[in-house]
């Protein structure tokens, strides 16, 4: 299980990317936008974990069209139909792709729950420069073709909403902008999995006497416990990644180190959610006590998602607000 890529990497696709598609230019005139795969890489967007059985076409350079009387034979490009809106953004005013919510759409149908939802942090993250959407523009798109639908069939035309609307839907729901790599993502349902709560997704504080910013990957503020991520790209930097650690613990916090070995199998899974839990009954003094292993379908229930946080359940008085700032 790889790491998460930096943004030089996720750049340097893109433009491997661009030559592929002038290429491609050189050989034809046909001009119908990039898609799924092919648009990620054009828009700088961390790819999610595809399926073996759809690895050729994610392979291919793909195109959408709007019927299959649109697709055109053209050697080194796959074309799918997406009979719905075909939104459409220009990569450095050369290159046209299916917009960031076109393209999350037309991916639910080959991704599972739980990879459609990296996508959609990994299309909303901290760094400016790879933030592509919002939740808000991601509910819109599907707000519109949800209406095509109804509209089509109040014209008694027999039309269906697209293969992965629904988990598009339920995946909105526990989305969250603001995130720097995939792999805090697979770590931060982790916890949820078990019957804990959700943590908080780059929590700011500020340490030490110069009131330094410090954004935490992952945070229980309410019992100042943080959960950092640490990817291969750590190593390169362990020094920094000490001394921040230092910083934090010596403000108080609970720190839980995670890497790429604790995420992916159910047993290790399992044993990070328990160091969770631990760290919440040191805290508190309450005994936390994790449930059978959920689906990610299940964690996106309204139910799960609308319960009273554990710490009301547990009737801990907080630490420190979900939202806001720590600032000692």
């Amino acid at each position: 299980m790889g790491d998460s890529f930096t943004l030089t990497e996720l750049t340097t696709v893109k433009y491997q990317r661009m030559d592929v598609c002038a290429a491609i230019h050189k050989r034809t005139a046909w001009r119908a936008p990039y898609a799924l795969t092919t648009a990620l890489e054009l828009l700088s967007v961390e790819m999610p974990r595809i399926a073996s059985n759809h690895q050729r076409i994610m392979q291919s350079t793909v195109v959408a069209v709007p019927h299959p009387n649109a697709k055109r034979r053209v050697k080194g490009i796959t074309a799918v139909v997406w009979p719905f809106s075909i939104d459409t953004v220009t990569v450095d005013g050369q290159f046209t792709c299916t917009s960031p919510a076109c393209t999350w759409a037309m991916l639910s149908g080959y991704l599972d729950l739980e990879e459609l939802i990296v996508l959609v942090d990994s299309m909303m993250r901290r760094d400016r420069r790879l933030r592509r959407t919002t939740t808000d523009d991601l509910a819109m798109y599907l707000d519109s073709v949800y209406q095509q639908v109804q509209e089509a069939k109040n014209e008694g035309t027999n039309t269906r909403l697209f293969r992965g609307y629904n988990n598009c839907r339920r995946a909105l729901l526990v989305a969250r902008s603001g995130t720097d790599s995939s792999m805090e993502t697979r770590t931060r349902l982790v916890p949820v999995r078990y019957g804990l709560d959700m943590p908080q997704v780059n929590y700011l504080i500020f340490l030490g006497g110069s009131g330094k910013p410090v954004y935490l990957d992952l945070a229980y503020p309410e019992y100042k416990i943080c959960i950092e991520y640490e990817g291969s790209h750590h190593a390169r930097q362990w020094l920094g990644d000490t001394k921040r650690r230092q910083d934090i613990e010596d403000a108080k916090w609970k720190y839980i180190q995670v890497t790429k070995l604790d995420i992916g199998h159910e047993d290790r899974e399992e044993a990070l959610a328990r160091r969770i839990a631990e760290k919440i009954q040191e805290v508190t003094g309450k005994r936390v006590q994790l449930t059978p292993r959920k689906t990610i379908r299940q964690i996106c229930d309204a139910r799960t998602i609308k319960r009273a946080p554990l710490y009301k359940r547990l009737c801990f008085a907080p630490l420190l607000p979900a939202s806001g700032v720590d600032g000692q």
